[in-house]
């Protein structure tokens, strides 16, 4: 009896598994079989239609990540060796590192600073709520009261912005300059992680990039925060990719020859002897010394996700600080297009550009808002929070002749994606007064 039992709930455990299976891998199987090839197929094509702007101004325009985690955070194993093969291959100009100090007291420099293969690195760290580039020799007391250190960094000719704007600040402090206006972590905080870890099992290897794109929602509520500060004084916005490359599992030779596996976070797993049952998994060390690695996030797409364009006179740490400060800047999601070549500006009445995003126009000096774009879109004006103006969903080149309004008008960029439009770019604004 108890054997009979036993064998039918065998027989039916037995079933169970491919169903169970088949309901948590189906959804990624069929994105890996149609979904994301059906994607790629589209923005394959919609590189196509690109066009390369007329230059208008003097300034160049560099690709850069900011809020980038390296081996300095305790979450991160981050070396060089990761960090800019990832963005050569992407073509990142500038990294703005915002590691998380190991105590309360930070020095600076520290790290990884300086020019490496083209790519120029700038130290900086993420505490208290700030994404913090103090760009000269410094010495940070976290303990001391938020407001002050925001105060004392400017004053000293740093960049302090607030990160994590999901989260509460105090956001009448009049020292801060800027925000994020998107967070790939915090874009992430409202999945269900299950799915998702399924979903990159699938997908991470030819479609990661897509396993990243699949968590996208647009900040809406963060838009709207940055609108409504930026009545009140000027507030830069840009984009953090927030990448630690540590949501994977690795694993690597400790000196007495036994198997060190790191998780997520850079936690260790666990330590076991090489043996039978994992042998196979290993491979010959890499550079930075790995002989297994299965990674969710990588440096590489989330350089790739999305990317903040800094108009500049130089590739210099004092230029790019002083055209971010002035929110010469724009942002976008490079995985879907290179916006490089993106202009928003002003012209005068004798048709000549007089303003770019982040700059202060009078009224009376304006006779049109334009945009140029490499990719055709659908551009919006938004003017102080409010959508004032929509063009087609294939324009190049975008003009408004008003009637104007003091205030911040910044330009948003649509593109198709999958039978409807999804947000790709995302300007400063240009403040008319």
């Amino acid at each position: 009896m108890i054997f009979r039992i036993v064998k039918s709930l065998i027989l039916v455990i037995s079933g169970l598994i491919p169903i169970v299976l088949i309901v948590f891998f189906a959804p990624a199987v069929w994105r890996n079989l149609i979904t994301y090839p059906r994607y790629e197929k589209q923005v394959n094509e919609f590189q196509k239609l690109r066009k390369e702007p007329a230059s208008l101004i003097k300034l160049n325009t560099y690709r850069g990540v900011m809020h980038v985690h390296s081996y300095l955070s305790h979450d991160s194993e981050g070396t060089l060796a990761d960090i800019i093969p990832a963005a050569k291959m992407d073509g990142i100009d500038f990294i703005f590192l915002t590691d998380h100090p190991r105590n309360n007291r930070d020095t600076f420099p520290r790290g990884y600073r300086g020019t490496y293969e083209g790519v120029l690195v700038e130290p900086g760290s993420e505490k208290q709520g700030f994404d913090t580039w103090p760009l000269d020799s410094a010495i940070i007391d976290w303990r001391t009261d938020k407001d002050t250190i925001a105060k004392n960094i400017v004053s000293r000719g740093g960049i302090i912005f607030y990160a994590h704007t999901e989260e509460p600040h105090n956001w009448a402090n009049p020292h801060y300059q800027g925000m994020e206006i998107y967070n790939f972590h915090t874009d992430t905080k409202d999945e269900s992680l299950p799915p998702q870890i399924i979903n990159f099992m699938v997908n991470g290897k030819k479609y990661r990039h897509w396993a990243f794109r699949e968590m996208f929602d647009e900040q809406k509520a963060i838009l709207s925060l940055w609108d409504s500060l930026n009545l009140k004084r000027k507030i830069v916005g840009f984009s953090a990719v927030d990448t630690h490359e540590n949501q994977n599992i690795r694993a690597r030779y400790l000196k007495d020859g036994r198997i060190e596996w790191i998780g997520p976070n850079a936690n260790v797993l666990d330590t076991t002897a090489v043996n039978f049952w994992n042998r196979w998994l290993l491979q010959k060390p890499d550079e930075n010394g790995w002989i297994f690695k299965w990674m969710i996030d990588t440096y590489e797409t989330g350089f790739n996700y999305i990317t903040n364009y800094v108009l500049s006179d130089t590739l210099s740490v004092p230029s790019l600080a002083a055209h971010l400060k002035k929110g010469h800047l724009y942002t976008a999601f490079k995985s879907l297009g290179d916006a490089k070549g993106f202009l928003y500006y002003s012209l005068n009445q004798s048709n000549q550009v007089n303003g770019i995003l982040g700059d202060s126009i009078g009224i009376e000096q304006v006779k049109t808002l334009n945009a140029v774009s490499p990719f055709p879109g659908q551009f919006r004006l938004i003017h102080d929070g409010k959508t004032v103006n929509t063009s087609s969903a294939e324009s190049y080149q975008y003009a408004w002749s008003g009637p104007f309004n003091k205030g911040a008008y910044r330009i948003e960029v649509h593109i198709p994606l999958n039978g409807t439009l999804v947000p790709w770019l995302y300007s400063n604004p240009i403040y008319i007064y």
